[in-house]
C-alpha cells in the first residue's frame, strides 16, 4: 500500500468514525426523548418514577422482589413510594438512595436480605440496568464507574447505554402496564390454584437445607451498608431495616449474625423471617420466599403498627 492509499483510507476511516458519531448521537438523544416519557415497567419505568417523586415522598422502600410485592407501603405513610425491584440488592439500592436529597426528612426503609449478605460472591450486576442514565445522572454514572460495568466505547457511542432495553421501553412507551396515577410502587401477587398445588407438593417433599457454616460477611455487601447508613445520618433519613417473612427459615443463623453486623452499626432491624410461624397457611404464599397478596397485606399491617414512621 502506497502513501496516497494509506492518507485515502485514514480519511475514510475518520469519516466513518464522524458519521457514526453524529448518527450514534441523534439515535442517544432520540430514544432518551422517549424513555424519559415511560413511566411503566421495571426496565426503565419504576426508575423515572422514582426520579421523579424521591424529592417529594416521605417514605420510600428499596429492596428486591421481596420488597416489591411484599410491603404495601400505603398502609405505612400516605406519601410513600416502593421502589423493590425484582431481582435487585444492595448494590442497586444504595444507588438510589444517594439519589434522594439531603434537605428532606425522610424514612428509608431498606429490605436485606440475610442470604445475600453471606454470600461468598456477591457482585453488582444488577446496577446494569441504571445504565441507561449513565450520561444523564451524575451520580448513577459515578457507581457504575466504580463498579467496573461500563463499556470502553461508552464514552464515545452513547447507545451503548440502552443495549438490550430499547424494544421493552418502546413497549411500554405505546402499551403501559399500569395507570401511572394509582401507581406506587407495590405489587402484589395473587396466587391461582396450579400455583397453590405446585407450591403444596413442594412443601410436601420436605427438601433438606444444608445451612451455612463459618459466615462471613461479604465485603461488598458490607461497604454499600456502610455507606447507605453514613449517607441516611448525614442528610435527615431514617434508616429502616428489615428482612421481610419466608415460609419457613430452616437456616436462622444468617439472621443472627446480620443483626449483630447491624446492631454494631447502629442501623434499627426488624427481622419478620418466622413471622407466620405458628399461623400459616398456603394461602398466603406464591413460593417458600414470596407471599402472596393476601400475606403481604397481613404482614403490611403488622409492619405498619410495628415501626416507628416520621410525622
Amino acid at each position: 500500500m502506497n502513501k496516497k492509499q494509506i492518507i485515502n483510507t485514514l480519511k475514510l476511516i475518520g469519516f466513518i468514525v464522524v458519521v457514526s458519531f453524529i448518527i450514534d448521537k441523534i439515535a442517544y438523544f432520540t430514544i432518551t426523548k422517549i424513555s424519559d416519557t415511560v413511566y411503566s415497567g421495571q426496565a426503565i419505568g419504576k426508575l423515572n418514577h422514582y426520579l421523579a417523586i424521591k424529592d417529594t415522598t416521605k417514605l420510600i422502600v428499596f429492596g428486591s422482589s421481596r420488597a416489591n410485592h411484599h410491603i404495601d407501603v400505603k398502609k405505612l405513610n400516605a406519601s410513600s413510594y416502593n421502589m423493590g425491584v425484582d431481582g435487585k440488592f444492595i448494590a442497586y439500592s444504595a444507588t438510589l438512595i444517594k439519589l434522594l436529597p439531603k434537605d428532606l426528612k425522610q424514612t428509608v426503609i431498606l429490605h436485606v436480605d440475610p442470604n445475600v449478605a453471606y454470600r461468598e460472591y456477591y457482585n453488582r450486576e444488577e446496577t446494569k440496568t441504571l445504565m441507561v442514565k449513565y450520561h444523564t445522572n451524575d451520580v448513577i454514572k459515578e457507581e457504575l464507574d466504580r463498579a467496573e460495568l461500563t463499556n470502553p466505547l461508552q464514552n464515545f457511542y452513547w447507545c451503548i447505554d440502552y443495549n438490550g432495553l430499547v424494544l421493552g421501553i418502546l413497549k411500554n412507551a405505546v402499551f403501559p402496564k399500569y395507570d401511572l396515577e394509582h401507581y406506587y410502587g407495590y405489587d402484589p401477587m395473587e396466587v391461582h390454584s396450579t400455583q397453590k398445588e405446585i407450591f403444596e407438593k413442594i412443601l410436601a417433599r420436605n427438601d433438606s437445607i444444608e445451612c451455612k457454616t463459618n459466615l462471613k460477611l461479604n465485603p461488598l455487601f458490607n461497604s454499600y451498608l456502610k455507606e447507605i447508613e453514613t449517607f441516611c445520618t448525614n442528610n435527615n433519613k431514617k434508616l429502616i431495616t428489615i428482612t421481610t417473612p419466608l415460609y419457613i427459615d430452616k437456616c436462622p443463623e444468617d439472621n443472627n449474625a446480620l443483626r449483630k453486623v447491624l446492631e454494631d452499626l447502629n442501623i434499627e432491624y426488624h427481622d419478620y423471617s418466622n413471622f407466620f410461624k405458628d399461623n400459616n397457611s398456603t394461602d398466603y404464599w406464591i413460593d417458600i420466599a414470596h407471599m402472596s397478596d393476601v400475606g403481604a397485606e397481613i404482614f403490611s399491617e403488622a409492619l405498619s403498627k410495628d415501626i416507628s414512621i416520621n410525622d
